[in-house]
């Protein structure tokens, strides 16, 4: 191989390169075939050694080509021989060319992609009053391996295996495998599929194989039981013989002398009365919302509030329950299921989607709020609110694809504005959870706050030449931005893959007292 061309190929995958490194690398890959199937030759096996190696998997699968590295040598037989996916990816590499983009002024480069990996053995499914004590999982949350403690309320989890189980706290469970747990304390309820039989519970006093297909345990220090409420299920201690027990059959172990008992499925939650419960919660809290909505209608510092309530699928304008914004014009998007059963959001993902809304007025400061639910971030930027145009004091408030809130005030023409960026908020394992994102922007002190769920994530505060007199909004786009012009119909596409529920423009910066607040009394 051309060692300039080797040192470019790598030096682009470390991340290494400069500007002119790069240019020149666009010029090669544009020139020479042979060199941009070498090129996706080296990407291919540089993304399978990253994630691979991570998991182990690679260490014995592809010795042959982790010893041809250290040589440089061709690491992958030739294109011709390439399996089919490798072919296709191969395919998919397209020259490199530097991108400035004309909002931030940042000049970025694409770069083959790299499959995604998720990490973990179960999924939280379900959860009602729970209270968790270290880690805390949120609905939809990946479960990898180690301890999780629910101190009180309950909470399903389904393993990859199929299994399904309802935990009730307070209790300790540790995750093992897909067909492997621990349960340290505590009661549950156990599904197990005919694909999941041999999934193993182990207890202080010994382990739980399943047969099929339903079964709890109640496990203390003391005294603990297992109960077989259908199909079959075997008891391992240490040093005694296995016993079988069949449904309705249970066994309470002392860690003495185990007894046969009669089995009680009705002192344990089961899916039914799960579901029930939920329902219940979902109500209640729906009902507390309805409540704490008509208190923000009367909030002192209240510019526009959208709270989504009550829409129709047919509904075509979007009430504002502030007296003098008049209500918004909805543009494609969908009206979907919001954070309760009982009320409605807006799904922008259709193209095009958004709703236009004009908000009047010349500002100090202003909080913007709202919940979404985000399927992917598949735009370079993705509208949370936007102006219409982006002139002087105009914000502009948005998602970048790498998953940080962004904001921006224009400064007026050929002046670039200052980006407050914050930490990441979104990746694709939350694509199943409702997020309360909130900004504030003061003009005084030109500072920024982003908040995630109640809790402040970044504060930043722009240097005096990127400040401006006021804050000014006028027409402007939730869930989108950008309007054809009479001669050209192109416009920027930006629409939020996903849904947004409640939206509210407050014309004060609000602490993070009242934020946290805004999020305790809106969480699902």
């Amino acid at each position: 191989m051309n060692q300039e061309h080797d040192q470019l190929f790598h030096g682009f995958l470390d991340g290494t390169l400069n500007q002119g490194e790069l240019g020149k690398l666009n010029k090669i890959l544009k020139e020479s075939p042979a060199a941009a199937d070498q090129f996706a030759e080296i990407a291919l096996l540089h993304g399978s050694l990253h994630s691979g190696f991570r998991s182990g998997a690679l260490a014995t699968k592809h010795t042959h080509a982790v010893a041809n590295i250290p040589g440089r040598k061709p690491i992958l037989p030739s294109s011709k021989t390439l399996l089919p996916w490798a072919m296709a990816a191969a395919a998919a590499v397209v020259a490199i060319v530097a991108l400035r983009d004309p909002e931030t002024g940042i000049t970025t480069s694409p770069v083959a992609e790299v499959e995604k990996h998720n990490t973990g053995f179960a999924i939280l499914t379900h959860s009602v009053n729970s209270i968790w004590s270290g880690t805390t999982p949120a609905e939809g949350d990946l479960l990898p391996q180690g301890l999780l403690e629910l101190k009180s309320g309950l909470a399903q989890i389904e393993f990859f295996s199929g299994v399904s189980l309802v935990l009730e706290g307070d209790a300790a469970l540790e995750i093992i495998s897909p067909d492997e747990m621990r349960l340290l304390r505590g009661k549950l309820r156990a599904h197990v599929p005919r694909p999941a039989i041999g999934f193993q519970i182990h207890t202080p006093q010994g382990t739980a194989l399943d047969l099929g297909t339903e079964f709890a345990l109640d496990v203390s220090h003391n005294d603990s039981e297992l109960h077989v409420i259908d199909g079959e299920v075997e008891w391992h201690e240490e040093s005694e013989p296995d016993i079988l027990l069949t449904k309705g059959q249970a066994l309470q172990l002392t860690g003495k002398e185990n007894s046969r008992i009669e089995a009680k499925p009705e002192r344990f939650t089961g899916p039914d009365q799960l579901a029930r419960k939920i329902a219940a919660y979902q109500t209640d809290r729906f009902t507390d919302w309805q409540q704490d909505s008509r208190a923000t209608e009367n909030h002192p510092e209240l510019l526009a509030y959208f709270p989504m309530d009550q829409l129709q699928d047919w509904d075509r304008e979007l009430p504002s329950k502030a007296g003098k914004i008049l209500p918004g014009a909805i543009v494609g998007a969908k009206v979907v299921e919001g954070r309760w059963p009982q009320k409605e959001a807006l799904d922008f993902s259709p193209n095009g989607s958004r709703v236009r809304v004009h908000i009047p007025g010349r500002h100090q400061a202003l909080t913007y709020s709202t919940w979404a639910k985000i399927d992917s971030l598949d735009r370079q930027y993705n509208a949370l609110f936007l102006t219409d145009n982006y002139g002087l004091g105009e914000p502009h408030w948005q998602i970048r694809e790498d998953g940080r809130l962004f904001f921006s005030v224009g400064l007026g023409k050929g002046k670039l504005h200052h980006i407050f960026h914050s930490p990441v908020i979104w990746d694709y394992t939350k694509s199943e959870q409702w997020l309360h994102l909130v900004t504030t922007y003061d003009v005084g002190t030109r500072t920024c706050v982003h908040y995630l769920n109640g809790e402040e994530i970044s504060r930043e505060s722009a240097p005096g030449e990127k400040g401006v007199g006021a804050l000014v909004i006028g027409n402007a786009q939730i869930g989108n931005w950008g309007l054809p012009t009479r001669e050209e119909p192109e416009f920027a596409v930006r629409n939020l893959n996903g849904r947004l529920d409640e939206f509210t423009i407050y014309k004060s910066a609000l602490t993070p007292e009242e934020i946290k607040s805004l999020y305790l009394s809106g969480k699902p």
